[in-house]
């Protein structure tokens, strides 16, 4: 029997610090020693989240790093709104403690780009440095190494899953544009955002919008790592919108193949990557790709047709599950040396 690993979840009342501390309560490697909220600190984590109730009663304590030093943790999961995390972060490296940040914070890998997607000077750029892009299935050895995982974002894993195979495999024409269009439920936007709109299921029922159209955060992450899969410079045109959902991210990316390459051999460089990736799950028909099918579990579908000399790629994935608490307890699983899967195969919501 293995010892569990003692965890921190630092900010574990909002959207991503809740669904952290739910899968972990499953994980029979993983025991939670410390939930931290500036906000309700001395309150039973289950008040806030009442679902926990007999599950996890332990106390919010303050996110300051003598405390969470102090509880044992050895694994943080950074659950706080960007840029709040980076306070912390340096002081917790010192005391040895490795960190997985669910935020923005440790994605991008030059200051330059975290300056032009986040408009602010990053608050520890050496901490930046080490980061490493936490696509789980992408960078299994690095991740397995590292001291910070920058979790990546929801739209930004449902892009890169499928993309990725096919600009490492030099399929695509990089002279004509790939663009993508994405959807999000609104969990997206976070509890605070959430909370603070009364009336949102009235401003979204039967309603749909873009917000951020040209200038998304994400945006920035999947042109990095687009651009490092091709070995040159990618430019991804990424529209997201609302859409009246709780969780979800469904996108629509189109792009033009090289001549001779076949449907066939795209879906070959698919099957070749992901064979071994029990959480990625090529369809037949992009219809089949569907929000629904993917909510509460940590799986991404995705589907490709051909349009003529355009090439149709859907995805879809819970944007609080694959695209947040699901993917940060899949990286905890790589750094820790347990099975990717390990405590990931039930619904976790």
């Amino acid at each position: 029997m293995k010892t569990p690993v003692p965890v921190a979840v630092l900010g574990a009342t909002g959207y991503a610090g809740e669904g952290t501390v739910k899968i972990l309560l499953g994980h029979p490697h993983a025991e939670i020693v410390h939930v931290g909220s500036d906000r309700l600190p001395g309150t039973p984590l289950s008040e806030v989240v009442p679902e926990l109730a007999g599950a996890c009663d332990l106390t919010l304590a303050p996110d300051d790093p003598e405390t969470i030093a102090a509880s044992g943790a050895q694994v943080i999961f950074l659950c706080k709104k960007s840029p709040e995390v980076t306070t912390v972060v340096p002081s917790l490296l010192a005391k040895g403690m490795r960190l997985i940040d669910i935020g923005a914070e440790f994605r991008l890998r030059s200051i330059d780009d975290y300056r032009t997607w986040h408009h602010a000077e990053h608050a520890c750029p050496e901490v930046l440095a080490d980061a490493v892009y936490g696509l789980s299935e992408w960078a299994p050895e690095a991740i397995a190494a590292a001291r910070v995982v920058g979790n990546p974002g929801c739209y930004a894993t449902a892009v890169l899953l499928p993309l990725l195979p096919l600009l490492r495999g030099g399929a695509l024409d990089l002279s004509q544009d790939i663009c993508a269009i994405g959807y999000s439920g609104v969990s997206g936007a976070g509890k605070k955002f959430v909370e603070a709109n009364n009336n949102l299921f009235y401003a979204m029922s039967g309603n749909l919008h873009s917000y951020r159209a040209h200038n998304h955060q994400h945006r920035g992450e999947i042109n990095q790592e687009c651009s490092h899969a091709a070995g040159a410079g990618v430019n991804v045109r990424f529209i997201p919108h609302l859409a009246p959902l709780v969780r979800g991210i469904h996108v629509t990316i189109t792009a033009t193949p090289l001549p001779g390459w076949t449907i066939a051999d795209m879906q070959k460089l698919w099957q070749d990557t992901y064979a071994r990736s029990p959480f990625v799950r090529p369809r037949e028909t992009c219809r089949a790709v569907e929000v629904g099918t993917v909510a509460g579990s940590n799986c991404c579908d995705m589907a490709m047709e051909a349009d003529g000399d355009r090439l149709i790629i859907t995805a879809a994935l819970d944007n609080l599950v694959k695209g947040a608490s699901g993917q940060a307890v899949q990286n905890f699983n790589i750094m820790c040396g347990f099975a990717q899967e390990t405590g990931l195969l039930h619904r976790c919501i």
